[in-house]
């Protein structure tokens, strides 16, 4: 049967970090994709990958596993949040554009990843693409409230978001740049 179990999982090392650090949002196209199951080692295509940095503690990432036994479905809803600092006319601009496009293809840069700071990559919306489905932008009340927009990306996948292979997005990424 295709559904067995053929292994376990063990905890490891305590060696792991929360949240994301950036996000990369493609302008362009995806046209193909080489790797195992859950492991892409490259991504072919046409465009950039514009990179949005975060500030630390400010994003993250949560895959919720949607299952309905009855009808024998199962899908995954990929969210990532992302804040940008700043309500200025440059940071409004970006967010007008994101809230328009229905196809977002999305790398998220978590934390957790190798010594040297570089994080772990996962594609978002490989099939069915993300959006900006809710946000706020708000000047914050305090000196120390965030002013800002806090953006939540969605997308619903018949797959969990692949991890993209390497340290590097370089090494990945065949015909699309990184901006």
């Amino acid at each position: 049967m295709a559904c067995d179990i053929t292994s376990g999982f063990t905890l490891g090392c305590r060696d792991n970090t929360g949240g994301i650090k950036n996000i990369y949002i493609l302008s362009g196209s995806v046209t193909s994709i080489t790797g195992t199951t859950g492991l892409i080692t490259e991504l072919s295509g046409s465009g950039t990958f514009y990179k949005f940095e975060l500030f630390r503690q400010t994003g993250n990432l949560t895959e919720n596993i949607n299952v309905a036994p009855e009808n024998g479905t199962v899908f995954y809803e990929q969210n990532a949040t992302a804040v940008f600092h700043k309500l200025q006319s440059s940071t409004r601009n970006k967010v007008r554009v994101l809230a328009k496009n229905p196809n977002i293809k999305m790398i998220v840069e978590t934390n957790n990843g190798s010594e040297d700071g570089v994080g772990t990559f996962f594609y978002l919306g490989q099939q069915n693409g993300v959006q900006l489905t809710s946000g706020t932008g708000q000047s914050g009340t305090s000196f120390s409230d965030l002013n800002g927009y806090t953006l939540n990306f969605v997308g619903q996948e018949p797959e969990p978001a692949s991890e993209l292979s390497g340290s590097n997005l370089t090494g990945v990424l065949a015909g699309i740049t990184i901006g």
